[in-house]
């Protein structure tokens, strides 16, 4: 029992961190909620009618039948949707989700820590303190969900120590390591990948079989794309078909980075910066005494916080198109490998000290000055909810605001989505090349005319209907890709026009008019899908059956 004990404590911050919300009854409505909750919609419903839509939003993000989910972490989309399912109101789920986030996050911590040998006293602080980074709560107070890759990354990040410490290669490890973070967040897998470099480097130059190293290296790359099948049939198939919207470039990119618009990573909780100068000290003045694995996750961990801030020349690189740093958008999310390196960091600096009484409390200091201002920030968040307007850029709201604040804490979770609407264009197909932007018309032609159609589900396809404008023609507001089929009449409709993001102009008759929409996916996507599902059943079988065996082994001790 008494092992457990870490866990159960983490277990309790977890409930602390979700007090502000259940003490309050208030909500925190971030800049990403409507896109996010909108995807989790969208799966939570097609498990509520059985009715599953790998590609298109059938019931999320205005029934438009645009894709979203199968480009953007499809499977976790779908625990996800598993979360709203059994919250029943917004207001619950948000409660819900950050308790489960909390709770991933200080026992994946806790988990690595204890693999790498560290001592419960340095260990527990240093998974609570993770807890309260912005890393983290950037999902409690914004609804980020770089947090949801971030709570995961602690269990991805053992086989650093594999290949330092043990000198091995974890085939298995690394593969379902990198692959659990592509379904969940694919940015965040790139993050790992850069994080695995240095530490793989040195595991490769300290072998003798450098061809077995080599050998390892492929053999985990083709395990990991079995793993990932789906996510790389899913956008072979959007793309080879269609010219698809990129997400938004950030053009100013320097004034994201932690020493400027994005200071509050590195001031969250506040204390943290002190946290992170104890630990410069420690290495400055205690470095010959660390290992090389110790000294390399503080260098590697300086390259990210570097990576970070404005001294890299970012607005000046995508201003000249440099590839891959248009997809980082923001600097402040290489802080996030920082975070965890740092820590990882820490921790074993501080293991040699964890029976000293003035380590002891000391750690305690920092813990609770560290979780009182974790939840003073959730109380000044949550304190806005009263007057909160939902009123910013490219968000759109059809009631009042009084109004539209109780229908997040209403069983039909479909009402918040329809009042509170923002025009997130990501992933749409452009057809035509035009100067207009693509926020505006996204709610031109889709929200505008969202109350003159009905949108039903017969059959396991979207139908809409509507009756007759007095024009000739009318814009649907649905999106239509390459593999997007329309019937009319039973039959396959093929006299219409489509505008530059995709919203079909077709021919109206007298009285009532109909047409459904349904996605013509190819049959080997159903054996990627089953492919995936399989290796991951499998790879899961093969850990469980490993661990048994070993915790065998240790009874017998």
């Amino acid at each position: 029992m008494k092992k457990y004990i870490p866990y159960f404590i983490i277990l309790f911050f977890a409930i602390l961190f979700i007090l502000p919300n259940i003490l309050t009854h208030n909500l925190i409505i971030g800049a990403d909620a409507p896109f996010h909750y909108n995807r989790f919609y969208d799966t939570a419903e097609q498990f509520a009618n059985w009715d599953f839509h790998y590609f298109p939003s059938m019931y999320g993000f205005q029934q438009s039948g645009r894709i979203v989910n199968a480009v953007y972490g499809p499977i976790f989309a779908y625990f996800q949707g598993l979360i709203v399912l059994v919250s029943g109101s917004w207001f619950h789920y948000q409660i819900l989700s950050n308790f489960i986030l909390f709770l991933i996050s200080g026992w994946s911590m806790l988990t690595l820590l204890k693999y790498v040998n560290v001592k419960n006293w340095v260990s527990v602080p240093i998974s609570v303190l993770f807890m309260t980074t912005y890393s983290i709560q950037y999902w409690a107070v914004n609804q980020g969900f770089t947090s949801w890759g971030t709570c995961f990354y602690p269990l991805c990040m053992i086989p650093l120590a594999d290949f330092v410490v043990h000198k091995k290669f974890p085939v298995l490890k690394v593969t379902a390591s990198i692959a659990l973070m592509t379904q969940i967040h694919l940015l965040s897998s790139v993050m790992l990948v850069l994080m695995y470099i240095p530490f793989y480097l040195y595991y490769f130059f300290t072998q003798t079989e450098k061809g077995q190293a080599i050998k390892q290296l492929f053999k985990s790359i083709l395990l990991y794309f079995i793993l990932t099948a789906n996510i790389w049939a899913g956008l072979a198939l959007i793309y080879s078909g269609n010219k698809i919207l990129p997400p938004f470039v950030n053009k100013e990119m320097s004034q994201k980075a932690i020493n400027l618009d994005g200071s509050y990573w590195l001031t969250y909780p506040e204390i943290f910066p002190m946290i992170l100068l104890i630990g410069l000290l420690l290495f400055v003045l205690l470095r010959r005494h660390y290992d090389i694995f110790t000294k390399l996750l503080l260098r590697t961990s300086l390259v990210f916080f570097l990576l970070s801030t404005s001294l890299i020349p970012w607005t000046t690189l995508v201003e000249k198109n440099v590839p891959f740093v248009r997809l980082i958008q923001f600097p402040f999310r290489f802080f996030v490998p920082f975070t965890l390196l740092f820590l990882l960091f820490l921790a074993l600096a501080l293991n040699q000290w964890e029976k000293k009484k003035w380590y002891r409390a000391l750690s305690l200091f920092f813990i609770l000055v560290a979780s009182v201002q974790t939840i003073q920030n959730l109380y000044q968040h949550l304190a806005k909810w009263k007057d909160e307007t939902f009123v910013s850029r490219h968000t759109y709201l059809f009631d009042t605001p009084e109004e539209a604040r109780k229908t997040f804490y209403n069983q039909d979770m479909s009402i918040s989505l329809f009042v509170f609407q923002k025009t997130t264009p990501d992933y749409l197909p452009i057809y035509k090349e035009t100067t207009a932007n693509k926020y505006d018309r996204y709610n031109e032609e889709i929200l505008d005319g969202e109350t003159t159609f009905m949108k039903t589900h017969p059959g396991g396809r979207l139908t809409i209907k509507w009756k007759n404008t007095g024009e000739e023609t009318v814009h649907l507001p649905i999106i239509v890709y390459d593999r997007t089929v329309l019937l009319q009449h039973g039959k396959k409709l093929k006299d219409y026009e489509l505008t530059d993001i995709g919203t079909p102009i077709v021919k109206q008759h007298n009285g009532i008019n109909e047409v459904t929409l349904y996605y013509d996916l190819p049959l080997y996507f159903y054996f990627v899908f089953a492919l995936t599902l399989i290796s991951w059943l499998a790879l899961f079988g093969l850990f469980v059956k490993t661990y048994v065996k070993t915790q065998r082994i240790k009874s017998r001790k």
